[in-house]
């Protein structure tokens, strides 16, 4: 059925353990969820932001008991208490609300609460404390086929589009120290690339973006002509050990003068590779440290 969630997806969307829910149900009448012909619960997604706002007020001391007694009206109440009160309760908030927009692929509900984000925390903090953990829910739902592959595309291109945007208002700078940025072939989630893309523009390096699904060929090529001295590269996919040594190694054969950034590998890699030209960075902090 179109736009009804099952008390699985409603468990995997926020931590409610599923016997949880319907244990709710039945002693505090949280829900009452309409059945299928064959008696399966099936809810809507005014009850996934209920429940969402349910475990927003329990993770911040309410018990059950008192959460599920509150009007619709008093419990929206209580979370914009929240809000007010402690800065990771209003992110919590603007995730919910954007998994929500996620779920019913609500642009206008997406753009505002986005909006509002910006103007309570700017543009980085709004990407590390509120986007990256929405993308990893959704990514992380998606993946394990708890969620609808639509989610991810609608979201991740809306985030795309605010990149490009917070990007483009930048001043353009021209320098000697260039950095290339480029997702290898085969990978396409470009968002984390694209953030980076957007912390060294602030930071007044010259960058070159060939975004998503790149032949080395191609890098090396644009190092040459644009006298490029750094590349920056990220893995999203899960490849095979083999598979990674190989092209770290192919890496460090071609771009042998060249200061290398690799992103989204473990750390055991940074020992493996500590006396090469590689460097191998988890967060944004590491990005800056090694620019």
């Amino acid at each position: 059925m179109i736009n009804t969630l099952s008390i699985k997806d409603l468990e995997n969307i926020t931590g409610v353990k599923a016997h949880t829910i319907r244990t709710w149900e039945k002693r505090y009448s949280i829900f009452a969820p309409k059945r299928t012909p064959t008696n399966i619960r099936y809810y809507n997604h005014d009850d996934l932001k209920k429940l969402l706002n349910l475990v927003s007020v329990l993770n911040n001391g309410m018990k059950i008991s008192k959460a599920s007694a509150l009007s619709y009206e008093d419990l929206n109440l209580k979370i914009e208490e929240l809000e007010k009160q402690s800065n990771d309760a209003a992110k919590t908030v603007l995730i919910n609300d954007l998994i929500i927009a996620t779920h019913t692929c609500d642009n206008k509900l997406f753009e505002t609460v986005y909006q509002k984000s910006i103007d309570n925390y700017g543009t980085e903090e709004t990407i590390e404390t509120v986007i990256s953990p929405l993308l990893v829910k959704i990514g992380l739902m998606w993946t394990i086929n708890k969620s609808n592959p639509s989610h991810e595309h609608f979201t991740s291109q809306l985030v795309r589009q605010k990149l490009f945007s917070a990007i483009n208002s930048l001043p353009f700078i021209q320098s000697q120290n260039r950095y290339v940025l480029f997702l290898p072939e085969t990978e396409f989630h470009e968002i984390g690339l694209l953030y980076s893309y957007y912390i060294l523009r602030k930071e007044n390096y010259e960058c070159i973006y060939l975004g998503a699904n790149v032949p080395i060929a191609d890098v090396q090529e644009c190092c040459i002509n644009t006298n490029a001295e750094n590349i920056i590269c990220s893995f999203t996919m899960f490849r095979s050990k083999k598979r990674i040594d190989a092209y770290l190694d192919n890496l460090i054969k071609i771009f042998k003068d060249c200061k290398i950034l690799v992103h989204g590998l473990p750390d055991t890699y940074k020992t493996i590779y500590k006396n090469s030209n590689i460097h191998f960075i988890s967060t944004i902090v590491d990005l800056k440290n090694n620019c």
